[in-house]
């Protein structure tokens, strides 16, 4: 998956997610971009510089699309699920501490070991 520029609307803008889960169709097609609707999981690394995107902006938009997004929040120590999107954003979140196991859930469904 290769990564779009920014640009000004939230609606239209793409992103380059730390680490993401899709459908093999997302890629198919010619272009350099894969298609976000092909998307089941992203998952998101906060740093100093990302932490407000990564909380704010791309939530917002992967809230109305992907069914399941993780922020691993590597200033506070915990990690976040966010699922269930709706065209309002995500209906459910949990968030655990490192080294709290924490469920992922449909379309995969499993406990995530969140040990380091």
């Amino acid at each position: 998956m290769r990564c779009r520029r920014h640009r000004p609307s939230r609606a239209e803008r793409a992103f380059c997610p730390d680490l993401f889960v899709a459908d093999r169709s997302a890629f198919e097609e010619d272009g350099r971009h894969a298609d976000g609707a092909a998307l089941s999981l992203v998952a998101e690394f906060t740093s100093v510089s990302t932490k407000d995107a990564d909380w704010n902006e791309k939530l917002d938009v992967y809230g109305r699309l992907v069914p399941v997004y993780l922020v691993v929040d590597m200033q506070d120590s915990e990690i976040t699920c966010f699922h269930d999107p709706s065209p309002h954003g995500y209906r459910a979140r949990t968030t655990v501490p490192f080294g709290e196991p924490l469920h992922i859930p449909a379309p995969f469904d499993f406990t995530l070991d969140t040990t380091i």
